[in-house]
């Protein structure tokens, strides 16, 4: 999902992950939005998929690498 607010900045596997990311998130003030919570786990990039806005990006890029899930992140410019 992409629109002019909001940006997908990254995907899990398991709707678990992205729960947990969401909260680190929200504890630090970032909103985020989950997309797609049931996915496939076999067809990869079709997982949940984490978005937030785009003043919001580079922050809760950060976040993310900071709490040890760059892994879900996906190429972010």
């Amino acid at each position: 999902m992409e629109s002019d607010n909001l940006v997908d900045i990254a995907v899990f596997t398991f709707p678990l992950q992205a729960g947990i990311v969401e909260s680190i998130l929200s504890s630090e003030n970032v909103q985020s939005f989950l997309n797609n919570q049931n996915g496939s786990i076999i067809v990869p990039n079709s997982g949940a998929r984490l978005s937030v806005e785009n003043k919001d990006k580079e922050r809760a890029i950060r976040i993310i690498r900071e709490a040890g899930f760059e892994n879900y992140l996906l190429d972010t410019d």
